[in-house]
């Protein structure tokens, strides 16, 4: 078939499932702090900026992108359908130019009927542009393989889509990382060694603006952790898990790694470039989370692409017969398929806290919401137009502790606690001091809400 077609085809296919169900799940988790400070004069977003983890790419794109829609879930998760669809094409390219054909079709299927993608496909955050960009990257890396020299307009390409990539996400830098770990491993990208690093200058000038943000978000991670715990060692076939979709995929996919790995075939390019996209940043960034966690399924999304074409790279360098390599290379994108499902519902479910504050609030209440950042998820399940209100009041104001006398004159006090562990019992334990009666109730996943009244 046609490579063209082929690829069109795909971006087609996945742009026609990616666009199915996107307002099946609730603005949930992240996705109302993203859609709420796209929303913000930008003298407030600026401000936020130096608190947050993210660039602000993605941020004004979402702010362009709503005053041109609806402003409702779905509409809103379109341009991440969009990002996500386009990923597979300069994945099949990669695919296609380092393996052949048959490579190139099985890591695209594989990206294609993937639960993991379709998920950052479906929200209203910078993981599928990030995706894009880095599979982005590595196309142009790779597209120079067997060149003698990498020209000025191939440099500067690849210093404009990294600085993109690092103005969406700051684990693009990373990837920039990746790109000079492929000119090391994978043949024919020798001369990215001299030229690499002078494309990486150019990135940090085009970054150079958003520099002393990141380097004081990454200092304050240094020195005070995150907000992650150090992974145990099951977390990294978990990833694989989640790369594969179900468990009985992931063990098959990485029997057929762990064969041919043994077999050391890093004279396949198509291999090296898979093991250099993805299981060594799942290594390293594993080991460096044993003193810094970072080890999120999200923050390794740049290395997802990666797996897919490992795993195809991996059936073609088994050394059987042809035929059992089409067979196989089939029976791993059908075995994708099978457990594809894109109808699933979502984790989350803030209207279920919001209905359930509205059963108990009969009459005046008060009502507190932990951590502050939750409110968002709470007011987004009340009306979505609310995001486009300042919320800073509820935001910043911390909870009423209330002593006996203030909490007679209350009454009914809800406390909605999203935190999912102990950080409030401090506070659970003051109501509890000062009100006569509590309830509680599970109303969504790690979201308790307590009604304590007199």
């Amino acid at each position: 078939m046609n490579p063209r077609l082929t690829i069109l085809a795909l971006v087609a296919f996945n742009l026609l499932v990616k666009l199915l169900w996107l307002g099946q799940n609730e603005l949930a988790h992240d996705e109302p702090f993203t859609v709420y400070w796209s929303q913000r004069p930008l003298a407030e977003f600026k401000a936020m900026l130096l608190t947050e983890n993210n660039p602000p790419l993605h941020f004004l794109i979402t702010r362009w992108w709503s005053a041109l829609v609806p402003f409702e879930a779905a509409w809103l998760r379109v341009p991440s359908a969009v990002f996500s669809a386009l990923s597979v094409w300069p994945l099949h390219a990669i695919a296609r130019r380092l393996g052949g054909d048959r490579t190139a079709l099985v890591a695209a299927l594989i990206f294609t009927f993937s639960n993991y993608h379709y998920g950052f496909a479906h929200e209203a955050r910078a993981y599928a542009l990030f995706t894009l960009l880095a599979t982005w990257s590595l196309w142009l890396v790779v597209r120079e393989s067997g060149k003698e020299s990498i020209g000025w307009a191939a440099i500067l390409q690849l210093a404009l889509v990294n600085a993109l990539m690092a103005w969406t996400h700051y684990l693009g830098w990373l990837m920039v990382g990746v790109q000079l770990l492929f000119a090391m491993m994978v043949p024919g990208l020798r001369a990215w060694r001299r030229s690499h690093p002078l494309s990486a200058l150019v990135t940090a000038l085009l970054f150079a603006p958003n520099a002393v943000i990141f380097l004081t978000r990454a200092s304050t991670s240094l020195a005070h952790g995150t907000w992650l715990d150090t992974p145990a060692s099951e977390e990294l076939y978990n990833m694989a898990w989640r790369w594969s979709n179900a468990p009985v995929v992931a063990v098959l996919f990485l029997l057929i790694i762990a064969v041919v790995l043994f077999r050391w075939p890093w004279n396949r390019p198509a291999f090296a470039a898979g093991m250099a996209w993805s299981l060594i940043p799942l290594a390293a960034i594993f080991l460096a989370s044993q003193w810094v966690p970072i080890f999120l399924d999200r923050y390794l999304v740049f290395a997802a692409p990666g797996f897919a074409l490992l795993v195809a790279a991996s059936i073609d360098a088994t050394g059987l017969p042809l035929r059992w390599v089409r067979l196989v290379g089939a029976a791993a994108a059908l075995a994708m398929a099978i457990t594809f499902s894109p109808w699933r519902s979502g984790t989350y479910r803030p209207s279920g806290v919001s209905t359930q504050v509205d059963a108990w609030c009969a009459g005046d209440c008060h009502v507190e919401v932990v951590p502050s950042w939750y409110w968002l998820n709470y007011v987004a399940a009340q009306d979505m137009n609310l995001l486009r209100r300042d919320q800073s009041a509820l935001l910043k104001a911390p909870p009423l502790r209330p002593d006996g006398g203030q909490a007679a004159a209350l009454g009914t006090y809800l406390l909605v606690d999203a935190s999912g562990g102990a950080e409030f019992s401090g506070l659970r334990d003051a109501l509890r001091r000062s009100f006569a009666q509590v309830d509680s109730a599970l109303a969504d996943h790690r979201v308790m809400v307590y009604r304590f009244r007199n």
